[in-house]
């Protein structure tokens, strides 16, 4: 009796492979958690509330990173690389985010853009970026490409696992060509993924700073003598604790959150 086929191949692409030796070398990197709980109750407010007087939708994620990129403006060890011996602190902020394409055949996938210098920029500047490249369209193959390095990518299924691997990690520790292609600071933003959901994301740990916002759950406290329901976003935030001692990162947590939680920069989305 011949054997059904219950089965299907797929090829294990060039660009899942770069991801892994990525993903293999950056899991080494000495990195500290901390998981909070931001009160966004205002913020969100005041979204809906340009929504429906500005007819203008601000993209909650564009706010979270105009947050952070004030916030690392402010503290420059967060913008801060290792090399050798001496330590690189960058004046830019550029932040790399996970945003979802279309290919040229209908199919989504995850492609990592950066916003350069996001310290200048307003958040309606932010918002309007990252929808204009979320309405791009692309190929597979240029889901990876930076600075054309796409160019070489079939070569590197041929190259040997040791030799992959050695290359990403001379990549990331050179800031310099790491910042080019990818940034100095890394956000995951999966909420819209998961609506009406708590719960918290790791968040990769690739840089000195990654973030990672999940899901909004509603919780009670006691506010002038009644008890009222607030909304709260459930982040992480990974740093390398080779570059940021405790202290530092704890202020600027608190700092990061201070601003996610009042409408500084959306009273006027404008405003850089």
């Amino acid at each position: 009796m011949s054997k059904i086929k219950k089965y299907t191949k797929r090829k294990y692409s060039v660009n899942r492979l770069i991801l892994s030796d990525y993903n293999h070398v950056a899991y080494d990197l000495p990195n500290v958690f901390g998981l909070i709980e931001v009160d966004v109750t205002d913020s969100l407010a005041k979204i809906t509330d340009i929504k429906n007087k500005q007819k203008y939708n601000v993209s909650f994620t564009a706010f979270v990173m105009k947050c952070i990129g004030q916030t690392v403006k402010e503290n420059k060890e967060l913008n801060t690389y290792r090399k050798g011996r001496k330590l690189i602190v960058f004046d830019e902020v550029d932040i790399s985010v996970i945003i979802e394409v279309t290919t040229k055949n209908g199919k989504k996938i995850p492609y990592n853009y950066v916003v350069r210098n996001v310290e200048t920029k307003s958040v309606r500047a932010i918002t309007e970026e990252i929808r204009n490249h979320q309405e791009s369209v692309l190929s597979e193959e240029e889901q990876l490409r930076r600075s054309g390095s796409s160019r070489f990518t079939p070569l590197y299924a041929i190259i040997p696992k040791f030799l992959r691997r050695f290359i990403v990690r001379k990549l990331l520790t050179s800031p310099f060509k790491y910042k080019k292609l990818n940034g100095t600071v890394g956000l995951t933003s999966m909420g819209m993924f998961m609506p009406g959901q708590g719960g918290w994301l790791v968040p990769f740990r690739d840089k000195t700073l990654n973030v990672s916002t999940g899901g909004i759950k509603q919780g009670a406290i006691e506010q002038d003598g009644k008890i009222v329901i607030r909304n709260y976003l459930c982040t992480a935030f990974l740093i390398d604790h080779d570059i940021i001692d405790g202290a530092p990162g704890a202020r600027f947590i608190s700092r990061v959150s201070e601003l996610m939680g009042n409408t500084h920069f959306l009273d006027d989305i404008d405003k850089i």
